[in-house]
C-alpha cells in the first residue's frame, strides 16, 4: 500500500470523526473548492455540495443541479446580537434558521424542501469528497486555479486522481476530488479501488463507500450500488438520504413541520440577502412564513421588529433587539387586533372570593354553615348525573380559558387558550388557579360523603351517586380535569378508611363498585402515566387531564420513586405539547358538547371556585395563604372521617 495514500486515508478519518457540529466532519463539504471544478462534479438533478464563497469570505454557498444545470445559492448568515457581550449566528435561505450549515442540510435534504420558490431546486444526494481539506485547501489558490506541483508531487497526484488527467490541465479533470459516486464514499477507497463494498466498510454522508474503480470514477449506474444501512457508520454523521425513514436514521424526530424546525421562523432583519448582492448566485427572498404565529414567534418578531434594548433572556433563548424597525405584520387576526400587546407575567389571580356576589352565601358567612349545605343536596337531588356533570364542564372550561375567552384575556395572556397558556412562563398564575380548583373540588366530594352523619346506607347511596357523576364526566362531558378530582376524592384516605360504606356499596350498589374498581382505578393510572392519549384526544374529551403537568410545571411531587419516573415524565411532556397544539380542537370539542345546554344558576355556582372557597373557609377565611387552607381543612376531614367509623 502505498504511504502517502494510506497517509490520506487516516487523516481523512480523523477529520470525519469530529462532531456532527462541525462543518468539516462532514464529506458533503468541499471547503475551497472553486466554483468551476464544483460545476463538473454536479451532473444529475438532486446532486449538491457545500463550499466557501470566494467572493464573500467566511460565507458558505450551496451548490446543486437542477433541470440540465447548476444553481448556486449563498447560505445567508444572521447575527443576533441581544445584549452586548453576546451574539449568535444562524444560518437559512429563505424561511428556516438554523444554529449550524449542517443542521440546514439535513432539514432541506430530509424534506424534500426547495431552497428557493423561485428556483424550485430540491437537494437529496450528497457529492462528497475522498480526501482531507487540507489536500483541496493546498491544491487551489486564491484565484481558483490549480497551482503548478512539483515534480515529486506531480507522480503521486496522478495515482490519487480518479480521471489520471495532466497536471495543470485547465479544464479542471485532474483535481483530486473528481470522483461521482454519488453513494457516499469511505476513506479506505484510497486502497481498495479494486475491492466490492463489504458491511464493515461505514456508510454514512461523511464516508463514501467502497467499491470498484467503475463506482469510484462515475461510470458505475447509481441503481446497481448496494444499498446504505444506517447501522455500520465511522463517521461523524449518519446517512442523508432524502426520503421517509431519514429523521429515523438521524436519530431524532421526523424534520416537518414546527418540530422539525430547529428555530423559529422568525426573518432576519428586513433587507434584501447577502446573495441578491451578487450577480452570480440564485437570489434567495427571506420572509416571514405564512400561517398564524405562536406566542414565542410573535414575541420574537416584536423584538426583532421594534428593536428594544435589554430585552431578555426567556426559558426559549435570547430575543434580538438589535434588528431594524419596520412596520409590524399582523401578529393575530385581522377581525380581532392589529398589534402585539406583551403578555402579563404576573397577572392577578382569577379567583377574587371578596368580590364574589353569591346566590346561597350570606356576605359574611361562616365555613361550612349547616344551612347551606342542607341547600346543596336539595340542589343536587334535582338534577340527574349527566346535568350535573355539564354544569361542571361548563365551569371548568371557563377557568381553563377553553371557552368564552375575550379579546382582552387573549392579549394579556399572548396566546388564543389557556391550555397553551399554561405550557409557558406567563402561565404560572392560571397553573395555579386550576390546581386551587381541582382541590376545591376534591374537597367538596369529601364534605358530600363525610357529611352524611346517618346510616351507612345514605352514605353508600351518595358514593354510588358520586362514581355515576364520574362515569358521566368521562363519557359524556368529556371532562377529565373534574373526572380526576373526584376519582382523587374517592381515593382520600378519609375515604377509604369507611370499610363499612363501601362494604354496603358493594352489596346494594354492585354495579357502581365493579365499574369503580374494573373500569375507573385502571383508567385513571393510565391517565397519570399519560398513557391515556386516545381517551384525551379532542374527540373523546373537552377537558384534557392536564393536572400531571400542572404539579410538573409548579415544582409539586409527581410519583414515588419509580424505575419508569423518565419515561413517565417523557410521555407528559408529549402529551401537553398534544394538548397545546390542539387547543383549539378542544374549544371546538367544548362548544359542541354545551350547545343547546341551559344551566341552572344555582347549580352553576355551586361550582365555581370563589363558591367553594367562601364555603369550605368562611368569608375572612378564604383570604388566607393557600397551603394554611388547605392544611386545616385536612385536619377537618380527618376528624369528620373518625366520627363515622
Amino acid at each position: 500500500m502505498d504511504l502517502a495514500s494510506e497517509k490520506l486515508r487516516k487523516e481523512l478519518e480523523e477529520e470525519l470523526k469530529l462532531g456532527t457540529e462541525q462543518l468539516r466532519s462532514h464529506a458533503w463539504y468541499h471547503g475551497c473548492l472553486p466554483r468551476r471544478e464544483a460545476e463538473s462534479l454536479l451532473q444529475d438533478d438532486g446532486d449538491f455540495l457545500i463550499r466557501d464563497s470566494r467572493s464573500s469570505q467566511g460565507d458558505y454557498v450551496l451548490s446543486c443541479f437542477r433541470s440540465g444545470q447548476v444553481l448556486h445559492f449563498k447560505i445567508i448568515r444572521v447575527v443576533l446580537r441581544p445584549r452586548k457581550g453576546y451574539s449568535r449566528t444562524l444560518f437559512q435561505f429563505e424561511q428556516e434558521q438554523f444554529d449550524n450549515v449542517p443542521a440546514l442540510v439535513r432539514f432541506y435534504v430530509g424534506n424534500r424542501k426547495p431552497i428557493s420558490d423561485v428556483s424550485g431546486a430540491v437537494v437529496s444526494h450528497p457529492v462528497n469528497r475522498n480526501v482531507p481539506l487540507r489536500c483541496i485547501k493546498e491544491r487551489y489558490s486564491d484565484t481558483g486555479q490549480p497551482p503548478g506541483p512539483t515534480k515529486k508531487d506531480e507522480a503521486h497526484l496522478r495515482r490519487l486522481s480518479f480521471r489520471a488527467a495532466p497536471v495543470g490541465d485547465e479544464t479542471g479533470e485532474g483535481n483530486l476530488i473528481r470522483m461521482k459516486d454519488r453513494s457516499g464514499s469511505d476513506p479506505s477507497s484510497l486502497d481498495q479501488l479494486g475491492q466490492r463494498p463489504s458491511l464493515q466498510s461505514a456508510q454514512s454522508d461523511s464516508n463514501l463507500l467502497s467499491g470498484s474503480p467503475e463506482a469510484l470514477s462515475g461510470t458505475q449506474d447509481r441503481s446497481q450500488l448496494p444499498p446504505l444501512s444506517p447501522a455500520f457508520r465511522t463517521g461523524s454523521d449518519p446517512v442523508l438520504r432524502a426520503n421517509a425513514s431519514l429523521p429515523h436514521l438521524l436519530g431524532g424526530p421526523a424534520l416537518s413541520g414546527s418540530e422539525g424546525r430547529l428555530h423559529s421562523k422568525a426573518p432576519p432583519k428586513p433587507l434584501r440577502a447577502p446573495s441578491m448582492l451578487v450577480s452570480d448566485y440564485c437570489e434567495l427572498v427571506p420572509r416571514p412564513p405564512d400561517g398564524p404565529r405562536s406566542h414565542v414567534e410573535r414575541l420574537r418578531l416584536e423584538e426583532r421588529w421594534h428593536g428594544r434594548a435589554n430585552i431578555t433572556e426567556t426559558a426559549f433563548g435570547f430575543l434580538d433587539t438589535e434588528a431594524t424597525p419596520s412596520p409590524l405584520p399582523h401578529l393575530v387576526e385581522a377581525d380581532e387586533e392589529s398589534e402585539f400587546e406583551r403578555p402579563q407575567m404576573n397577572g392577578a389571580a382569577s379567583f377574587q372570593p371578596q368580590n364574589f356576589h353569591s346566590l346561597l352565601l350570606s356576605p359574611d358567612n361562616k365555613p361550612l354553615e349547616s344551612s347551606t349545605l342542607k341547600r346543596l343536596k336539595e340542589i343536587f337531588a334535582q338534577h340527574d348525573c349527566r346535568t350535573t356533570a355539564l354544569h361542571v364542564l361548563q365551569m371548568d372550561c371557563q377557568a381553563a380559558r377553553i371557552i368564552e375567552v375575550s379579546r382582552e384575556q387573549r392579549r394579556a395572556m399572548g396566546v388564543s387558550s389557556g391550555l397553551e397558556l399554561i405550557t409557558l412562563p406567563q402561565g404560572h398564575q392560571l397553573r395555579q388557579d386550576l390546581l386551587e380548583r381541582h382541590h376545591t373540588i376534591i374537597l367538596g366530594i369529601a364534605v358530600d360523603i363525610l357529611g352524611c352523619t346517618g346510616a351507612v346506607a345514605e352514605r353508600a347511596a351518595t358514593l354510588s351517586k358520586i362514581i355515576q357523576l364520574a362515569v358521566e364526566l368521562w363519557r359524556s362531558a368529556g371532562d377529565l380535569f373534574a373526572f380526576s378530582a373526584v376519582m382523587k376524592a374517592l381515593q382520600l384516605p378519609q375515604i377509604t378508611r369507611l370499610e363499612q360504606t363501601w362494604r354496603h356499596l358493594r352489596q346494594s350498589y354492585t354495579q357502581s363498585a365493579i365499574i369503580f374498581e374494573k373500569e375507573l382505578k385502571p383508567l385513571m393510572g393510565r391517565l397519570n402515566r399519560a398513557e391515556g392519549n386516545s381517551v384525551s384526544s379532542p374527540k373523546e374529551a373537552a377537558v384534557p387531564h392536564i393536572l400531571p403537568f400542572l404539579r410538573l410545571m409548579e415544582g409539586e411531587e409527581l410519583w414515588e420513586d419509580s424505575g419508569d419516573t423518565c419515561d413517565v415524565l417523557l410521555q407528559m411532556l408529549e402529551a401537553a405539547r398534544f394538548i397545546a397544539a390542539n387547543a383549539n380542537a378542544f374549544r371546538v370539542s367544548a362548544e359542541a358538547k354545551l350547545q343547546g345546554f341551559q344551566a341552572t344558576p344555582e347549580l352553576l355556582e355551586a361550582f365555581q371556585t370563589e363558591f367553594s372557597l367562601r364555603l369550605f373557609w368562611g368569608s375572612k377565611g378564604a383570604e388566607a395563604g393557600r397551603a394554611e387552607r388547605h392544611r386545616k381543612f385536612e385536619q377537618i376531614l380527618t376528624v369528620l372521617s373518625q366520627r363515622l367509623d
